[in-house]
């Protein structure tokens, strides 16, 4: 089922997260929401612990800056991350690795 809300995105987060897999981690991801779901989340990940909140944090590692719908497509496999960021879909400030890397830290 489609994620449809910020906030179901956030329980999801949640659901998916591997304390094992992001072990000796430590990253403050923050997802800027644009179109038919707009706002602002943010996730911290702190040696194996997850915290997801609403709203911005005030020092993001790094900072998504998407479509809804498009990043759920991107989390659903039907459209690769990576080339949608190079045509210029979606932008990436911060530390970019640390995105690529935190999608290990999720199971899906």
């Amino acid at each position: 089922m489609r994620i449809q809300t910020i906030e179901h995105y956030m329980a999801a987060m949640r659901m998916t997260f591997s304390p094992e897999r992001a072990q000796g981690q430590r990253a403050v991801l923050q997802y800027a929401f644009t179109g038919r779901e707009s706002g602002t989340c943010h996730a911290i990940v702190a040696d194996g612990t997850l915290e997801v909140a609403v709203g911005p944090h005030a020092t993001p590692t790094v900072a998504v800056h998407v479509d809804f719908d498009l990043w759920m497509a991107i989390l659903a496999h039907e459209v690769d991350g990576l080339i949608a960021y190079q045509e210029g879909q979606y932008t990436v400030g911060g530390d970019l690795v640390v995105l690529l890397d935190s999608n290990a830290w999720f199971v899906r």
